[in-house]
C-alpha cells in the first residue's frame, strides 16, 4: 500500500483508539524504525517522515517524527521507555524481528504499526492491506490489550481482526 494512503489512513485510525490522546499528550512522537543498510527500509521510511510532516495533526494532536535505526530489540525497548512515543511505525526488512520487537513494546502503552497486514501475525497492533483493490486495516486485538491500545467497536468492525 502506498505510503501516503497509509499515513492518511493512520491519521484517521489513532481517533478511534481509546488512549491515544492520554498517550499523545500536548505532541505526540512518531518513531519510524528502519533497518539500517537495508535501501527498501531506508526509502519508505524516509517517504514515511515526509508524508507525516505533511499532516498538521494527527487525532488531534501536534506531532513529530524522528528515524530510529533498529539495533536491537533491547535497545528498541530501553529507547521506547525513556522516549514514550505515541506511535512506532515498523518499516520494511524487520518482519523478522516484529516478534522481537512486539515483546520489547510489551506493557507499554504504544500503537505499533507495520509496513504491510503481514506484521500484524507477528504482533504489529496495526497494519494495512490492500483487498480487492481497496484499503483494508489489520488489528492484532491480543497485542493491542498488552501495549494499552484500546480501538472504539466501530474501527474493529471495519478491520481484519487477529486475536
Amino acid at each position: 500500500m502506498p505510503v501516503r494512503l497509509q499515513v492518511e489512513l493512520l491519521s484517521k485510525v489513532v481517533a478511534y483508539d481509546r488512549a491515544f490522546l492520554a498517550r499523545a499528550g500536548e505532541r505526540s512522537l512518531v518513531f519510524v524504525v528502519i533497518k539500517p543498510g537495508d535501501a527498501e527500509s531506508e526509502r519508505i521510511g524516509e517517504r514515511m517522515l515526509a508524508e507525516l510532516r505533511v499532516l498538521s495533526e494527527m487525532g488531534g494532536r501536534a506531532h513529530v517524527e524522528e528515524v530510529v535505526r533498529y539495533s536491537s530489540p533491547r535497545a528498541l525497548g530501553e529507547l521506547m521507555k525513556a522516549r514514550a512515543p505515541a506511535v512506532v511505525y515498523v518499516s520494511a526488512g524487520l518482519l523478522d524481528q516484529m516478534e522481537h520487537i512486539a515483546r520489547a513494546l510489551d506493557g507499554l502503552s504504544v500503537l505499533s504499526v507495520g509496513v504491510s497486514a503481514a506484521y500484524v501475525p507477528r504482533r504489529a497492533v496495526l497494519g494495512f492491506d490492500v483487498e480487492s483493490g481497496k484499503p483494508k486495516l489489520c488489528v492484532h486485538l491480543g497485542q493491542a490489550r498488552l501495549q494499552k491500545v484500546a480501538f472504539r467497536p466501530e474501527l474493529l468492525k471495519l478491520a481484519r481482526v487477529i486475536q
